[in-house]
This record gives structure tokens, C-alpha cells and sequence, in this order.
């Protein structure tokens, strides 16, 4: 016992048996890693098949909802069809006799644009239901956006049963509305889902689908008590509803999978209804064969690098009984007023090669120790007397700081050695950013240059130029030189002067050349998914307030027009001072009769704006030029000069009028009641 004991305490035995816990420890390892790598992959191909799985489930239900629509839109466009709205027994006779869209909806019905139902056909004929939906938001969208609609689930009026109702607006030849056709879904009879949530299912599918509407309810479920439900209250699904709502409750055709509650959920949205499609698993149901697997390896790889260390033990026994000579002054390597070259074996082969090539490692390491010494010395003197700040960092601390490194963050040069240099950051997400911006160019072969904002000790921020360089560009590990200079002033000048080149002093709007480049960049844009419109607006009577009341009068009106201007226009629009009392609007994605409208409210509220001058109040006015922009327009200056003729036409025809430019070029007069 005693003697098992002190070969225990052997460095051959030590040695020996490490090597054979490293060998276990390395097979083992490097079967989890390559079950790990496996088990990620299997686990990202089924998220990845589900994920694509609820994209194709929401293309189909996008499509079968666009081919509904696109039915009702073939009836809504049929001129023989408008010509019947004023007649409801005609419309009634006319719904009874469509046969295709009596078999696509429960129900279909003809309403007015105040909400009375004048014709319904459903199962039981057609007739006068004595409905009026005039209150149902659906209904009101459609009235109001003139454009087709999928309603939120509810409880139908007539049937008393979950449904959807799909609208589409009737207009007459001059665009006026003039009725909506609509059709009714019953979701119990599942007729646009049935395939997703009810026909897919088998006993044993590990997998449930279910719609839902932008709200979280239940839009269809293979049961049909479940419709209308909360979709939180769905097992399983609480988790994923609370992250789904956090993020805004999102409608992206692009499909999506999370992880939660043991379930893996996928998604995609089907944006023409507002309505997502999900598919929800147990997680262990999917990927609980994998796992098994992976245990079984881990077992069988344990008991084979037993098997080989239990080996590798016995051969290592016996070839390193050799190296107890060594041991005793191996031992004392660490040493150091020990002579180097004092108390070595001498031994021939592998022993006396190993005592040699420890003696010449302990020289080199000495020799480079002075040298580092000495670098190290002369580099402190460098960085002390450097105007910039200058740091060296090594695993991500510093080891190295210039005293002007310290006084630009505000620190002191001792207490910022040693610290993380995540500290002086303005945020983590900076900090996280500049790690592949420097690892790229390091890989490139050139140093990495850039702007960032930094926090000093107190907290405040300034921004700085940063530039780095490896010490070594074969050995990461050496580590990183740094140089941080201050560039807060600079760059708020280099802001200010970036902004009064594009703006104007006076009314802080856009000015010419800022809105010509928008202008150019709007019609560069291809394709051009919608008409854009163009205002040129020059006050009336205002030199007359220049004249009157002086140059301070005339710049507070155009102060408050500029605001004015703002107040009307969406957030995408861009208002423009072209100079004098000439002002410009660009709309982008705006309909002829919206930048009518939006030109009639400029008009309208210009003639509000005055001053008090001598007793009395003098007013402006504003006349208003308008053209559209269409697919073919593509010249800045040809558009701005047609903006201008319509506005001058405005002028020449009494002031305070909103003209239109037509695409030949001439320029059709709007009351204002029709501008408004």
C-alpha cells in the first residue's frame, strides 16, 4: 500500500495519468461538439421546414383571399353592374344570378355608402335583409380608403355565427363611390381555411396550425369553438402571443420561428388580411429522437476513451520511467536564483535532448524578458510625451495608456490599466458593433479608422477619431495599439455646416437645392409604385406687407407660413423654400385628388395669415399650382416649370386659386370647395 502510495506521488504516474484524463476528456469533448454541431443542425433544419411550411401555408391564404377579392372586384367593375346601383330589386336578381360567387361566400350583399344593405344572397334567396352596417369599421375603411377590405372576425348580424366579411367600393365612371359589394366567410364551415387548420390534422401529427388576426383572436382552429378565442389561451402559445405583441403585433409575409414554453412556434403573416398563420409543436415531439441519440453517443464514446486511456496508461508507465531523473530539477525550474545551467542530468537521448532544450528555453526566456523590459520602458516614454492618446490593449484590457489617452476620457492613468475596454464606450451595442468593423480590416492587411461616441468617468459623452493596428499581425494575442483623438467640436462644426446648406435660415425648411435633389432622387426611383404630386405655392399681397409694415413683418409671415406648410403635410412630405415668398410641397405616394385637397387646405388657411399694421389687418393669400407626377416624368426642371405655369396661371386668374396642371401641360381651375 505504502508503495503504490509513493509512485502515486511520482511525476511519471502524474504525467501519465493526466494524459490519459486529457484523452477522455478531449474524446469526450469532441463528441459533444460533434453531437452539439449535429443536434443545432437537425434543430435548425426543423425550424427551418416549419418556418417555410407556415410561408407557404400564408402564400395560400394570401392567394385564396386576393381570388376572393379579385371575384367581388370582377362584379364591383362590371359597367352593366353600376348601372344597377340605384336599383335594388335589379341588384337583388343580379346577385342571385351569380353563381360563382354564391359558391365563394356564405353570403353576398350590395350596401350604399351610408351602410343600408339594399340587396343580400345567401341559402335562402335573394332580398331586402333590412340591415344597415353603416357602424361596422370594416365598412367605414371601405367607405372611406375606397379600397377592398378583410374585416376582423365577428359575430354576423343575419347568421349569428363567426364570419369575415370581404368588401370591395363600386365607383362610377366619374370615380364617385357609389355602392359596396361584399361576401360573407363563415368560419365554422372553414371554406377559405379548412386545408391549414382541419384537413392537414391526422391522430397522430405532431403539429397544429391556426390563424389568427392582427388582434391575437382566433381566426381558424380545427375546433371550431375555438374561433374568436385569444390565441394566449391556446397550450403552449402564451409565451410566443406575449412576444409576438412586444414587437408590435407584426404582419410580415417573411416567416419567423421562436422557441417557448417546450413549444417551437413558426410564422408568417398574411398582410392583404392582416392575419398570421402559425404552427405549434412540442419541442421534445420534433426533436426527442435526436436527443436520445445524442445520449447514447455520449455513453459508447465514454466507455471506448476509457477504454484507450486505461491503455494509453500502461504504455505511458512504462516509456517515461526515465524522466524521474528529471524530476527533481524540474521541479525547481521556477526558481530563480537558481543558475540556470546548475543541477541537469546528463543523459544521452530523449532525456538529454529534453534537458537541453529546457536549459536553451529558460536562456530565451530570459534574453526576451530584458528585451520586453527594455521595450517596454522605451514605449512609456513614447506615449508620454505623444500628443494623442495612445493605449495598448490586450484580451480586451488595457495594458498600456498614454496619460493623454486618460485625460481625454477623464480618467486617471493608474486607475484606467487593467480595466475592461468596454468601459469607455458610450454603450455595449457600440462596443459589440466595432468588433467585426476591426476584425475586417485587420484582415485586409490595414489599420481600422473610425468615428464613435466614448464616455468619459463622469458620464458625459464626446465623440472621437479611433485608429487601431496589431502588434502583431500573425499573433492575435499581442495585442492592439490605439490612438484616440477628441473630435467633438470638429464634427458638431462639420453637423452645423452640413445643415445650413440645405436648409433655409429664415423659415428652417428645405431649401432649393435640397429639394430638387429629393425631387431627382423621387424620380429616380424604379419602378414608381404610385403617382407622386408637386405644389408651387407664391403669396398674394405679400410684398404689399414688405412694403407696409417693413422687412421684420414680412419675415414673421413667412415664418408662419413655413409652419403652416409643416401642419398639413405627412411625415414623408418635404416643404421647401424656393426663395422670396415661393414655397414648394413634394408628396410622395399622393393621389391627384389628395394634393387637390391638400392644395385647397393651403389656400384656404394662407388667408388667415396676416399682420396688424396702422390699425388694420392686412392679409396674404396663396395661389396654388399642382401637378402629378407620373411614371413617365423624369426631368426636375420640366416639372418645376409646369408646377410654375399652373401657379401663375392661379395668379393671372384673380389670386387665392388652385390650378392643376393637366399632363399636356395645360391647367384645369379649382374652386375651392373642389380643392378642399
Amino acid at each position: 500500500m505504502d508503495r503504490f502510495k509513493r509512485f502515486s506521488e511520482t511525476l511519471k504516474f502524474r504525467l501519465a495519468l493526466a494524459c490519459v484524463l486529457l484523452i477522455t476528456a478531449c474524446v469526450a469533448l469532441a463528441t459533444q461538439l460533434v453531437l452539439q454541431r449535429v443536434h443545432r443542425g437537425v434543430e435548425q433544419a426543423v425550424m427551418d421546414l416549419e418556418t417555410g411550411n407556415a410561408e407557404r401555408m400564408a402564400s395560400l391564404v394570401s392567394s385564396r383571399v386576393i381570388g376572393l377579392q379579385m371575384a367581388l372586384r370582377s362584379l364591383a367593375d362590371d359597367p352593366s353592374f353600376v348601372a344597377l346601383a340605384g336599383d335594388p330589386q335589379a341588384l337583388r336578381q343580379r346577385l342571385a344570378s351569380s353563381a360563382v360567387l354564391r359558391t365563394m361566400f356564405a353570403s353576398i350583399f350590395v350596401a350604399r355608402p351610408e351602410g343600408r344593405v339594399v340587396a343580400l344572397c345567401d341559402s335562402d334567396g335573394a332580398r331586402d335583409p333590412q340591415l344597415d352596417i353603416g357602424d361596422r369599421p370594416y365598412f367605414q375603411q371601405t367607405v372611406k380608403q375606397a379600397r377592398p377590405v378583410v374585416s376582423e372576425p365577428m359575430l354576423g348580424r343575419v347568421s349569428r355565427e363567426p364570419i369575415i366579411q370581404l368588401t370591395v367600393p363600386v365607383s362610377a365612371p366619374g370615380g364617385a363611390l357609389v355602392a359596396v359589394v361584399g361576401g360573407t366567410l363563415r368560419l365554422s364551415s372553414r371554406n377559405l381555411l379548412d386545408e391549414l387548420t382541419q384537413g392537414g390534422q391526422v391522430a397522430d401529427d405532431p403539429v397544429t396550425t391556426i390563424v389568427i388576426d392582427g388582434r391575437g383572436r382566433i381566426v381558424s382552429h380545427r375546433l371550431p369553438e375555438r374561433v374568436m378565442q385569444p390565441a394566449a389561451s391556446e397550450p403552449g402559445l402564451a409565451a410566443a402571443m406575449q412576444r409576438w405583441e412586444a414587437q408590435g403585433r407584426p404582419v410580415e409575409s417573411m416567416g419567423d420561428v421562436v422557441r417557448a414554453d417546450d413549444r417551437i412556434v413558426a410564422s408568417a403573416g398574411v398582410p392583404v388580411a392582416d392575419w398570421v398563420v402559425l404552427r405549434i409543436a412540442r419541442e421534445d415531439t420534433l426533436l426527442g429522437g435526436v436527443a436520445a441519440a445524442q445520449r447514447d453517443s455520449l455513453r459508447l464514446a465514454a466507455a471506448v476513451a476509457l477504454a484507450g486511456g486505461l491503455l494509453l496508461l500502461a504504455l505511458l508507465l512504462w516509456l517515461l520511467r526515465p524522466l524521474t531523473q528529471l524530476q527533481q530539477r524540474a521541479l525547481a525550474l521556477g526558481d530563480a536564483d537558481r543558475p540556470i545551467d546548475q543541477g541537469w542530468p546528463h543523459a544521452a537521448g530523449e532525456i538529454g535532448q529534453l534537458s537541453a532544450v529546457l536549459r536553451r528555453a529558460m536562456r530565451d526566456r530570459a534574453a526576451s524578458e530584458h528585451d520586453a523590459a527594455a521595450l517596454l520602458r522605451k514605449m512609456q516614454s513614447v506615449m508620454a510625451a505623444a500628443p494623442i492618446g495612445i493605449a495598448l490593449t490586450r484580451e480586451r484590457r488595457f495594458e498600456l495608456v498614454s496619460p493623454e489617452f486618460a485625460t481625454v476620457l477623464g480618467w486617471q492613468h493608474e486607475d484606467l490599466v487593467g480595466r475592461q475596454a468596454r468601459d469607455i464606450y458610450a454603450t455595449d451595442l457600440d462596443y459589440e458593433r466595432l468588433g467585426p468593423c476591426v476584425a475586417e480590416a485587420f484582415g485586409a492587411g490595414r489599420p481600422f479608422v473610425g468615428e464613435m461616441q466614448f464616455r468619459r468617468r463622469d458620464g458625459s459623452t464626446l465623440w472621437g477619431r479611433l485608429q487601431g493596428r496589431p502588434v502583431d499581425p500573425e499573433d492575435a494575442g499581442a495585442g492592439t495599439i490605439w490612438l484616440l483623438e477628441d473630435v467633438t467640436l470638429r464634427r458638431a462644426e462639420h453637423e452645423r455646416l452640413a445643415w445650413s446648406a440645405n436648409h433655409d435660415a429664415l423659415t428652417r425648411l428645405a431649401n432649393r437645392a435640397s429639394f430638387e435633389a429629393r425631387l431627382a432622387a423621387l424620380l429616380a426611383e424604379v419602378p414608381r409604385p404610385e403617382p407622386s404630386a408637386l405644389l408651387f405655392i407664391d403669396l398674394d399681397r405679400f410684398k404689399a406687407i414688405n412694403d407696409s409694415a417693413g422687412h421684420a413683418a414680412g419675415d414673421a409671415v413667412l415664418k408662419d407660413v413655413a409652419a403652416l406648410l409643416n401642419s398639413l403635410v405627412r411625415g414623408a412630405d418635404l416643404v421647401a423654400r424656393l426663395g422670396g415668398d415661393e414655397f414648394a410641397l413634394l408628396l410622395p405616394h399622393c393621389e391627384r385628388g389628395m394634393a387637390r385637397r391638400i392644395a385647397g387646405q393651403v389656400e384656404q388657411a394662407a388667408a388667415q395669415i396676416g399682420v396688424e399694421h396702422a390699425g388694420r389687418r392686412i392679409h396674404i393669400g396663396a395661389s396654388v399650382g399642382v401637378v402629378t407626377i407620373e411614371a413617365g416624368d423624369h426631368a426636375v426642371a420640366a416639372l418645376l416649370a409646369r408646377a410654375d405655369a399652373a401657379c401663375y396661371e392661379a395668379k393671372r386668374a384673380g389670386r387665392d386659386i388652385v390650378r392643376t396642371a393637366a399632363a399636356a401641360g395645360t391647367a384645369d381651375a379649382l374652386d375651392l370647395a373642389n380643392a378642399a
